[in-house]
């Protein structure tokens, strides 16, 4: 549920700053398969993903995609989950990631090259 909130707080935050190209790449198949889903879901995460995709498609938008990626190359974020400890504080990092992310997200993306 962590990372489908997070996902949700991203696209948001590409809304307010007008991006019109949005890749969401998580590594839980669960919240892609959600997201594929069409019809009424009535579960807490179905809503947040119906959120999701109605922000995703809001005119502006050129393209917005989710894929799946491997945990293996998504280590960035489970130091950011692990670390946080004030769920309350959210944080958004828009020319420079903070100091102690700056290492794994060179290997994640060795890890997405080797892949």
């Amino acid at each position: 549920m962590a990372e489908t909130l997070a996902a949700e707080f991203g696209v948001q935050i590409t809304n307010q700053l007008d991006v019109t190209r949005v890749a969401l790449e998580v590594d839980s198949l669960c919240l892609v398969r959600h997201m594929q889903e069409e019809g009424e879901v009535s579960s807490e995460m179905g809503i947040i993903c119906r959120n999701i995709k109605k922000l995703m498609r809001r005119p502006g938008i050129a393209e917005g995609t989710i894929s799946h990626v491997r945990r293996e190359a998504n280590q960035a974020a489970h130091i950011m989950a692990h670390s946080k400890t004030n769920w309350e504080t959210r944080e958004v990092w828009l020319d420079r990631a903070p100091v102690y992310l700056l290492d794994q997200l060179r290997l994640d993306d060795v890890v997405i090259d080797l892949i």
